[in-house]
């Protein structure tokens, strides 16, 4: 399973935000396949730092045994998604940061996942 925020205070229009998204779910989700979940949220550029203005950060929530190939891959995704959807922005544009959990560390609908899982 994987979870995957952004943030970004890119400037989209509603069309570029659908096609995105669409485009992350598709690539991603031929490696996350058994579940896949992608928010967006955009933060207005005059309250950014110069160096955030059409910045876009994923973190990716994933078990910590995700493999080295699986996070190259995460990883090559999406920065090649961000590209063709929206063009290249400039270096230091597209971050992506590992976020790891444990059965013991997630909750799922009011219940502790390792206590589901029993």
């Amino acid at each position: 399973m994987a979870t995957i925020m952004s943030i970004t205070s890119l400037d989209l229009t509603h069309e570029k935000k659908v096609e995105l998204i669409s485009e992350l779910e598709k690539s991603l989700g031929e490696i996350y396949t058994s579940a896949l979940a992608i928010t967006f949220q955009e933060v207005e550029q005059e309250f950014c730092t110069e160096m955030a203005k059409d910045q876009t950060t994923f973190f990716v929530c994933v078990p910590p045994q995700i493999s080295i190939e699986k996070k190259r891959k995460t990883i090559e995704i999406i920065n090649n998604t961000m590209l063709k959807v929206v063009g290249y922005k400039g270096k230091l544009k597209v971050i992506v940061l590992f976020h790891y959990h444990t059965e013991e560390s997630v909750g799922k609908d009011g219940e502790l996942l390792i206590d589901m899982i029993k």
